[in-house]
């Protein structure tokens, strides 16, 4: 008896502790947030997350066409998952894989993009709000390696795997084996530790096979508690959307009200001292097995608005990390949000990479082709991959790393870093081959105009095959109204597309000692070299710069 009133003492501080740890918990969140909003998120993907983000492109993107969506290789080559992970400061699964998503679709009309810069906005001008919001979006927390409408998917489609009844009948065992102590204690003990022994072991059993819908389980009921801590009454354009949100989830809540106290457990719990008590409490009792199975009905019948909630819940969440970026921005150049125009061209005023620690700023303004020349490490690369990454930004999020932005929806593609496929047994001709073919195959397409960037076109052949090929190329795609940004090495190019393609240049100061760069941009043609000076100032031999020295001076003369 004493044993019993002793547990039932532990039980109530540990629940007065977990309560406490909890409120503290609550406010580290919102001290957080504060600190975080402004700063690069700085996060890392681990490979099981990085594949959930992955299927979570396609299931918030089940009709996209493909020229809607960023592929693969301009995503690496703009080095888009460096700004995924700069600005990915979303305090919840749902958000992050909006933000993921929403990066790589850049077909949002005009007013999409203008309703998501409103709600970005007013969650820029109210700190109080994006506090509250941010720590209730903290409430659905991370998951390893799925995302919720993967487990949903996955539930529904799955047979039923217990009898909840039968659970509920082995429970009442514990009630019995008490009254019996209290007359054949030994007799009680010995009831009492065969139980507990088949409890424990069906549990470990059960919980194995149940493991996903367990996840998926905990995850809604998460997302339902979260409904209850939203901010409402808000007037702004912000507010109206969280009262939508918890409309939503409002009957949800009503489902997953009891449910909730006991699915706050396992793998991708949020942990604490109370997640690790109903830990134990489920091992005993198989609570969260039995909620789980009760629960499977009302998910069935609720599944659009389980979706729907989590996908607003993605979004605002998505809101609040462009909203924590546009302040990063601000601070290393400046952002603006986007104007678009019906003719095809692309104009920029102080644009910068956001991922260069201190970048220099240039404009880009054309409707036609743009060839870049300059010495090597002058930041012809750079500059494209600045106008690349504000494009893909302004028709995904609405907001810019430049002073101005005016262009066209654009279909978007690269061909920068392109490498060999050694597994794949492919050639880096071959790779450059194909990657510009795409670019080839979405011009001769119907549809929003085509904006593209190349570095070094064709750099995999001999010289004179390259030229000519390169210059067929690029003179082709202009004739197809492509804009063209394009980086070569190759001054013949300058003259020989001239009249179909404006020439820029960046440049360099190169003194006895050392090469600098401005990385400011400068029009017309290049008329330097610089790469038997880079030979000089990292040391190779003074017999090797000599020689180098005579044999482009005879090239010279020879007019190559």
């Amino acid at each position: 008896m004493y044993g019993l009133i002793f547990a039932i003492i532990i039980f109530i501080l540990l629940l007065v502790s977990g309560y406490r740890m909890a409120l503290q918990e609550k406010k580290n969140v919102s001290e957080k947030i504060r600190f975080s909003y402004g700063k690069p998120a700085g996060k890392r993907l681990t490979e099981n997350r990085r594949n959930a983000l992955a299927s979570s492109l396609k299931l918030l993107n089940p009709s996209c066409d493909e020229s809607d969506l960023i592929d693969d290789i301009t995503w690496s080559d703009t080095g888009m998952e460096d700004i995924f992970l700069q600005m990915d400061n979303c305090t919840c699964a749902a958000g992050e894989e909006y933000l993921y998503s929403r990066l790589h679709n850049i077909s949002a009309s005009a007013d999409e993009l203008e309703k998501t810069d409103k709600i970005i906005s007013g969650l820029q001008s109210d700190e109080k709000l994006r506090v509250l919001l941010g720590s209730a979006f903290h409430t659905l927390g991370f998951v390893k390696d799925r995302t919720l409408p993967e487990y949903l998917e996955r539930i529904l489609s799955s047979d039923k795997f217990i009898n909840p009844f039968f659970h509920i009948l082995a429970d009442l065992f514990y009630p019995v084996i008490i009254f019996i102590m209290f007359f054949e204690p030994v007799a009680g003990v010995v009831f009492l530790l065969i139980v507990l022994s088949l409890q424990i072991s069906s549990y470990f059993s059960l919980r194995k096979q149940a493991e996903e819908r367990l996840c998926g389980m905990s995850m809604i009921t998460r997302l339902a508690r979260m409904g209850k801590s939203l901010p409402s009454g808000h007037p702004s354009e912000p507010g109206k959307m969280i009262d939508a949100l918890s409309g939503d989830l409002k009957s949800l809540r009503t489902k997953t009200a009891l449910s909730s106290f006991v699915m706050n457990s396992g793998p991708d719990s949020s942990g604490g001292i109370l997640s690790m008590l109903f830990t134990y409490i489920n091992l005993l009792f198989h609570f969260d097995l039995i909620a789980c199975a009760f629960l499977l009905k009302g998910v069935r019948e609720d599944k659009d608005n389980i979706l729907s909630a989590y996908r607003m819940t993605g979004y605002l969440d998505m809101c609040l990390s462009v909203a924590s970026y546009r302040a990063f921005l601000e601070k290393k150049g400046g952002y603006c949000t986007p104007e678009f125009a019906a003719d095809p061209g692309i104009f920029i005023s102080g644009g910068f990479n956001p991922l260069i620690d201190k970048p220099v700023a240039n404009d880009a303004a054309t409707d036609g082709g743009v060839l870049i020349t300059g010495s090597n490490a002058s930041g012809k690369s750079t500059y494209m991959r600045m106008i690349a990454v504000n494009a893909i930004l302004a028709q995904s999020v609405a907001t810019c790393a430049a002073v101005s932005y005016k262009a066209s929806p654009f279909r978007i593609y690269s061909s920068i870093a392109v490498s060999d496929n050694i597994l794949g047994g492919e050639s880096y001709f071959m790779a450059e081959i194909r990657s510009l073919k795409r670019i080839v195959d979405a011009a001769q397409k119907n549809g929003r105009p085509v904006i593209c960037f190349i570095d070094e076109i064709l750099r995999g052949t001999n010289t004179s095959e390259r030229i000519s090929s390169a210059c067929a190329v690029l003179r082709y795609l202009s004739e197809l109204k492509v804009i063209v940004f394009a980086a070569t090495h190759d001054l013949e190019l300058t003259t020989m597309i001239s009249g179909q393609y404006k020439n820029v240049h960046f440049t360099e100061n190169i003194t006895d000692d050392d090469v600098t760069f401005t990385y400011e941009l400068s029009d017309g043609p290049t008329n330097s070299r610089n790469a038997i000076a880079l030979l000089r100032k990292n040391g190779f031999p003074e017999r090797i710069i000599s020689e180098s020295e005579r044999i482009c001076s005879g090239l010279t003369k020879q007019g190559i």
